[in-house]
This record gives C-alpha cells, structure tokens and sequence, in this order.
C-alpha cells in the first residue's frame, strides 16, 4: 500500500474525522457529569442566564449570589454567549453547548492537518491527526462543556496563521493570526506559550528575517491588548496570582508525578501511540528539524509550571501539550508505515486501530453519574417557584446545585456556616436544599425549617422561615 498517496491521506484524514463524530454522539445530549462536573455546571449556567436573563456579553453570570459585582469574574465569555445563541436555535437544553465542543474540537484537527501540511506533507498530516484526535485528553474534554477546546482551537489557528504568514509574506494571515491567539489567551492564557516555537521560527527565516522580528515584537503587543483590556474590565486573574507559591508547588511531588511521569503518556497521547511517538522524536532529532517542536513542548512545561499550583489539579491545563505531541506521533506513524519491515507497518496499523478504544477505555470512568439531573430539576420546577432565591449544601460553590435546580442563590459547604444561613434568609432566601434530612443535620439551623419536606430526587427540600437573629446579625454589619 502506497501511503504517500493523496487518496490514501485523505482517508485518512476523513476517517480520523467521522470516529471522532461519532464516538462523541453518544453523550450529545448529556448535562453536566463526572470529572469536573462543578466547571461544567459553572459554564453551563451562565449559558442559561445569557439566554433566560437576556444579558449583555460584558455581564456574565452565574446562579451563585454572594458576589455583590454586576458580573461574575471569569474569562472571556465567548463559548457562554455562542452557546447561548445555540440555545435560541436548538432550545435550551444541552446539546447546543456538546454541538459547540465538537465543533470547536473539528475545528483543532481541521487547522491541525493544515499546520502540518505547511510543514511537512499531506500524509504526516492525516497520521497527526489521527494521533491527536485519540489522545485521551483531548478525546475528553471533546464530551464537555467547557471552553478549553475552544481555546485550543483559536490557538491553532494562530499558529497556523503565523506560519503562513511566513510563508506566503501575507499580511492577512498576520492579522488574523493576531485575532485568534488574542482570543485564545482570552479563554486561557497558557495558550501564548506559542509565543517560543512561534520564535524560533522567525529567527531561522532566511528571508526578511530582520523585519519579521520587529513583526514579531509588535504580534506580541497586538495579542496581548484584548487579554489585557478583559483582565482590566472584569478583574479576572488580578490579585489571583499563585507566583507567592510558585516555588514550593514546583517541587510538589503529585506536579512531577503528573507532568512528567503520568499525563504524558497517560493522558497527552496515550500508551497506544508512545511507540509512534519515539520513532518520530528520534526521526526528527536526528535530522535536526526536531526544534520548532521541542520549543512548543519547552514553552508547555513552562506555562504549567507557572501555574502549578492549579495545573497538577486540573488537567485541562496541560492541553497545550497534545497538538506538538499528536505531530511528533504522526511523523512516527509515517516512518512505521513506510519501513521495509512489515512487521513495522503492522504495527503502524495496530497502533491506529487501537487508539480510538485505547482513548476511550481511559476516559470512560470520567464520564456518568447525571442519573438524578432531570429528576431533581423536575421535582424543583415544581416546588421551588421561579425566581425565588434559594440555599444549597454544595462543596463545589453552589456550581452543581444551584444549577441542577436552575435556581440563583447561595450555598453552605456544611452546618458550621450557621451565620450565613441567617444572613441569606434576611437576603430573601425561601427555600434551602440539603443532602440529609435536616433533623440529621444540625440543631442550630431547625429554627429556620418548616416542618414541610420536599424530596428533590435525593435531595432535602425545605421551606424556609425568617429569623430576627438574621436582622440582627445583618444590622451589626
């Protein structure tokens, strides 16, 4: 079989994108579950406050009531308010935010296959994307509502812009390079660790390589502006900075556990591809052309580790990681696929076959546990009126409750936060939502309960009474 084909890559490539499709229907429809169930339920409830309240973009909102700001703090709100105008086409429900992922998700193998392209050839290309879209991390996320892979997606296209910008002298591609890595740092800043490969790059241009440095200098500016302006306007990331605790989270022990030992081949691009992996990183070192991504892994490593102290927790961070990962994996692929040794080829083929399974098998745990979703929003449309404020018994901020009941309010991780209790009823809290039955939870809140009990699913439901305790408390503040 002759590999070097262009029908034969574009099978390849077309084939990588109809699994992917298709392995990620199954839960098109699916609410908030699993491993980071909170983020999604975060992501998922201001979508509905976009689309019920009729917000403006500048005014975000979650259902958690506590902060006293016009606009929850976060970042760019781009994948909110685009699924929100997905909610307008498809009706309120989840699909349209899982639609918008895929999507997105499309979109990272589409422009994957087109930076390739421009470096290598068609072939390694198609194998790159195939390696990317089983990488278990990737494959992931692909199934969540979150704006991660949205990021993802508008940094490759910076990335591929740039290149042809390079390449073809275009200063259309500069520009629109600069629009989507300024959107990207928007969603996630870790995404301008391109900034390094993307350099490297520029330094080995023959061709106007003076004048493309100063360009270079200005394209960190001009993608810089937008991030800088959302930080300014809605004080996301300011004072949050973990560059206190840098030093002893460096040396974590779960960070070098995870970042060097486990996510790589766990994770980034799985066990089924470590071998194609080798082949290709010692293919390219050894004809010197391993730089430009040796640089964007280098850049990655040192964006999670400014970060260490949310990157060894959540994951999603390291998601830089797989593009530069899934390319040195494809070009393994091809040199497999084209060794005199069939037992190589075999392999090649092997290897491929089993990344869908082997990405799947890894994620498979993460996924589930949204059994009760439907039943406890049906159960508080029907007890709890709408738009009255509500208490929940949530560890997650109120994230996951206050949106399976689709109600704003404010939450207590458990009885000791008696005060609070006393002051969100002053605040016009009706009703409280607990996980036990209050009887069993804590004498100091029996007061506040009505003898009325409404089961939500699993959940406690209670009528609340007032207290001149919270007046009193309220006052004193």
């Amino acid at each position: 079989m002759d590999f070097s084909q262009t029908r034969t890559s574009r099978i390849i490539f077309y084939a990588a994108l109809v699994f992917f499709i298709v392995l990620h229907l199954y839960y098109i429809t699916a609410p908030p579950n699993g491993y980071h169930k909170w983020r999604e339920s975060d992501t998922a409830s201001v979508t509905l406050n976009y689309y019920q309240d009729s917000l403006s973009f500048l005014t975000p909102r979650t259902n958690e009531l506590s902060s006293s700001e016009k606009m929850t703090v976060m970042e760019l709100p781009l994948y909110c308010y685009l699924g929100a105008l997905g909610f307008r086409l498809f009706g309120a429900g989840h699909f349209a935010l899982h639609l918008l992922t895929i999507l997105a998700g499309l979109g990272c193998l589409w422009l994957l296959y087109r930076t390739v392209k421009t470096l290598f050839d068609r072939t390694t290309a198609s194998l790159a994307v195939w390696a990317m879209a089983f990488a278990p991390l990737f494959f992931y996320y692909n199934y969540k509502i979150m704006p991660d892979i949205m990021m993802l997606c508008l940094g490759l296209a910076g990335v591929y812009c740039y290149l042809r910008f390079l390449e073809k002298n275009n200063f259309i591609y500069f520009i629109l390079s600069v629009l989507g890595l300024a959107l990207a740092a928007c969603l996630k800043p870790m995404i301008l660790s391109v900034y390094l490969p993307l350099l490297y790059l520029t330094l080995r241009q023959k061709e106007n390589r003076k004048r493309n440095s100063i360009l270079f200098f200005i394209y960190i500016c001009l993608s810089l502006v937008p991030l800088a302006l959302w930080m300014n306007y809605s004080g996301w990331l300011v004072g949050r900075s973990g560059a206190v605790r840098i030093f002893y989270e460096y040396f974590s022990p779960l960070f070098f556990k995870r970042i060097f030992l486990q996510w790589p081949v766990e994770l980034w691009i799985g066990w089924v591809m470590v071998p194609a992996f080798i082949r290709g990183l010692g293919r390219l070192w050894k004809n010197k052309k391993a730089g430009f991504y040796l640089f964007w892994l280098l850049a990655s490593l040192i964006a999670v580790t400014l970060v260490a102290r949310y990157s060894q927790h959540h994951d999603y961070y390291s998601l830089i990681f797989v593009p530069p990962l899934a390319i040195i994996s494809g070009c393994g692929l091809k040199i497999m696929l084209f060794e005199k040794n069939r037992a190589w080829r075999w392999l090649a083929i092997v290897l491929m076959l089993l990344a869908p399974l082997g990405a799947y098998l890894r994620i498979e745990n993460r996924i589930g546990g949204f059994e009760n979703f439907y039943v406890i929003r049906e159960a508080a449309n029907r007890v709890i009126p709408k738009g009255e404020k509500v208490i929940v018994q949530d560890i997650t901020r109120g994230a996951e409750k206050l949106y399976e009941l689709n109600r704003k309010g404010w939450y207590i991780r458990d009885s000791s936060e008696f005060e609070n209790v006393a002051i969100f009823v002053n605040r016009g809290a009706t009703f409280i939502v607990l996980e036990r039955p209050g009887d069993e939870f804590h004498d100091s809140l029996k007061f506040y309960f009505s003898d009325c009990v409404e089961r939500l699913g699993p959940l406690y439901c209670y009528p609340l009474k007032k207290d001149d305790r919270a007046d009193n408390k309220m006052g004193e503040q």
